[in-house]
C-alpha cells in the first residue's frame, strides 16, 4: 500500500532546506513566501454585477526573502553558498508532518537562479536574506507546478531501494501533463547507483518515467523532466552498484 500523508502537522521546525546538493536546513531562519501563482485576467462583463477571473500568462515560480544564519564554513556553509549572486543552482524545500520529511510529506522544487543576497543584524545575530527565481537556462514546459511530494527523505542509501508500494506515493489519478524532479546527492561514500522515478496504474507493476544523470558519486543536484503520461503511484528507485550515498528527492507532475 502506498505511504499515507500525515496531515495537518506542518511546522517551521521541520521544514528542510536543500540548495545545490547542501542540506542548509541548520541553517535556516525562515523564508517569506514561497510564490505559486498567476496574475489574474478580469472577465467583467458590462451587464454583469460581480467581477469574475481567469489566470492569465504564465505561472509565476519564486522564493523571496529567504533568511538564513550567516555561516561561512568552507563549502557547506549557507554565506559561503549563498554569497555570489548571481547563483545557478537547484533548490528543494521540504515539510515534515510531525518530524523530519518523508516519503510523501509535501515538497517545493526551484531551478533556480539566485538574484541577490544582503546581510543584516537581528537581534544580534548576523543573517543573510536571498531571493530566487526560475533560471531561464533551465527552464522546462514540463514543469506547470513547482509544488508535490517528499520521494525520498535526508536518509542514507547502503542498499537497493526498489519502487514498490512500501515507497510509493498515491497521486489521486493519472495525469497527462509531464513532470519534474530535483535529486540532491548531500553525501556519498564510494557511492555507484542507478537512481529514476518509477509509476505505476496498480501499485504493483513499476515501469521507469526517467532516470537521473548522476550515480551518487559526489555531492551536487540534478534536474530531471518529462512529458506526457505519469500513473497514479510514484516512487524513488535506486540500484545499488556499490558504497553509500545520501539523497533527498522531490517530485511534481502537471
Amino acid at each position: 500500500m502506498a505511504v499515507t500523508p500525515s496531515g495537518k502537522d506542518k511546522v517551521l521546525k521541520y521544514a528542510r532546506l536543500y540548495v545545490g546538493g547542501f542540506d542548509l536546513s541548520g541553517d535556516l531562519r525562515d523564508f517569506g513566501t514561497i510564490e505559486n501563482s498567476y496574475e489574474s485576467a478580469s472577465m467583467l462583463g458590462v451587464s454583469e454585477t460581480t467581477d469574475n477571473f481567469l489566470a492569465a500568462g504564465s505561472l509565476m515560480t519564486a522564493i523571496n526573502g529567504l533568511q538564513v544564519l550567516m555561516n561561512d564554513t568552507a563549502t557547506s556553509g549557507s554565506h559561503t553558498l549563498l554569497s555570489s549572486a548571481p547563483n545557478q543552482s537547484q533548490v528543494s524545500i521540504h515539510f515534515g508532518g510531525g518530524g523530519a520529511p518523508a516519503v510523501g510529506d509535501p515538497g517545493y522544487l526551484l531551478p533556480t537562479e539566485q538574484l541577490g543576497d544582503a546581510i543584516s543584524i537581528d537581534a544580534a545575530s548576523a543573517v543573510m536574506a536571498a531571493n530566487f527565481a526560475f533560471d531561464q537556462r533551465q527552464y522546462s514546459g514540463n514543469i506547470t507546478k513547482v509544488f508535490g511530494i517528499v520521494m525520498r527523505g535526508n536518509t542514507s542509501l547502503s542498499a537497493t531501494l526498489t519502487a514498490s508500494s512500501t515507497n510509493s506515493v498515491d497521486q489521486g489519478a493519472q495525469s497527462t501533463a509531464g513532470w519534474a524532479a530535483h535529486i540532491h546527492i548531500l553525501s556519498t561514500s564510494s557511492g555507484n547507483f542507478a537512481l529514476s522515478i518509477e509509476d505505476s496504474a496498480d501499485d504493483s507493476a513499476f515501469g521507469t518515467l526517467g532516470t537521473f544523470t548522476t550515480t551518487g558519486g559526489s555531492v551536487g543536484s540534478e534536474l530531471l523532466t518529462g512529458s506526457g503520461t505519469v500513473e497514479r503511484y510514484v516512487a524513488f528507485d535506486a540500484q545499488r552498484t556499490a558504497g553509500t550515498i545520501t539523497a533527498i528527492v522531490t517530485f511534481t507532475r502537471g
